[in-house]
């Protein structure tokens, strides 16, 4: 019998929380040092058009640190851009931030441009997330803003996950709506999917 929507719900509410204490466990130390790491990798190994415009993310909490990722594509001249929550059913709105501005606080704990920011669509997107699995299917935290917004845009960007290597889980279960990743990118390297929840 096919699993049901009920089914499919408790089983990512049950990853979610092993994937929310296996990160948990990591040492500060560990995870400045793998963040690192995992900046490096993707400079060097996530292909970044000239010019082209990259969402990242403010990290909260122990995400893995993208910060200093933010300083050196804009050293390269790329433009990054931010998300914000405007609705608890809508899309991210991604707004363009330039460094200078102060960021705004937003709703769980997140951190976003002011409103008066452009809003940018990006050709590459770096996504924070819970897990992964070896297929490049994505854990996220539950409210779908990603999905949304990804699946409103007109074409779909390059989707780069962010995650120490610890995050990755045997299997997630995905539903038609959820967007699997083109790349993942941890403090051990970059792996590549076909961007249909499948190895590449």
């Amino acid at each position: 019998m096919p699993a049901t929507k009920a089914d499919m719900a408790r089983a990512k509410a049950g990853l979610r929380q092993f994937a929310s204490k296996k990160r948990a466990g990591l040492s500060e130390t560990f995870r400045a040092g793998a963040s690192k790491a995992a900046e490096r990798h993707f400079l060097e190994q996530v292909p970044v058009p000239e010019g082209a415009t990259v969402a990242l993310y403010w990290p909260m909490g122990d995400e893995l640190d993208c910060r200093n990722l933010v300083k050196a594509l804009r050293k390269r001249g790329h433009p990054i851009c931010l998300p914000a929550i405007i609705g608890p059913d809508r899309p991210l709105v991604l707004r363009l931030w330039e460094g200078g501005e102060e960021l705004a606080p937003g709703p769980f704990g997140t951190s976003e441009p002011g409103k008066n920011s452009r809003r940018v669509f990006p050709d590459i997107i770096v996504l924070p997330l819970l897990g992964f699995d070896s297929h490049g299917n994505r854990l996220g935290y539950g409210k779908g803003y990603y999905d949304r917004t990804i699946a409103a845009m007109d074409r779909e960007p390059l989707l780069v996950g962010l995650a120490f290597d610890v995050q990755e889980l045997e299997h997630i279960p995905a539903s038609p709506h959820d967007v699997p990743l083109h790349m993942v990118v941890t403090e051990k390297g970059m792996r590549k999917f076909n961007g249909k929840g499948e190895a590449s």
